[in-house]
């Protein structure tokens, strides 16, 4: 798409999210940030949700110090099949 004037000699230019230059997607794979709510506090650890998330995807990472204690954020790529 060519640049949009948007007024005062400013220009914006819009790109499609996996067809751009810095695009590192693996086809087939897709990363998502997953929420659990209610993980019981003495579950509430890597090597549980890590056992949680790879039965359906790959786990990546997860907020470990996030204050509220009744969610856990968790990062992971899954197949698009899914």
């Amino acid at each position: 798409m060519p640049p949009q004037p948007l007024g005062n000699d400013t220009f914006v230019r819009f790109h499609k999210h996996d067809d751009s230059v810095g695009f590192r997607g693996k086809h087939g794979f897709r990363d998502g940030c997953l929420m659990f709510l209610g993980i019981p506090l003495d579950l509430r650890n890597t090597e549980n949700i890590r056992a949680a998330v790879n039965t359906f995807g790959k786990f990546q990472h997860w907020v470990e110090d996030d204050p509220y204690m009744v969610r856990s954020i968790v990062f992971a790529s899954f197949p698009e099949d899914i």
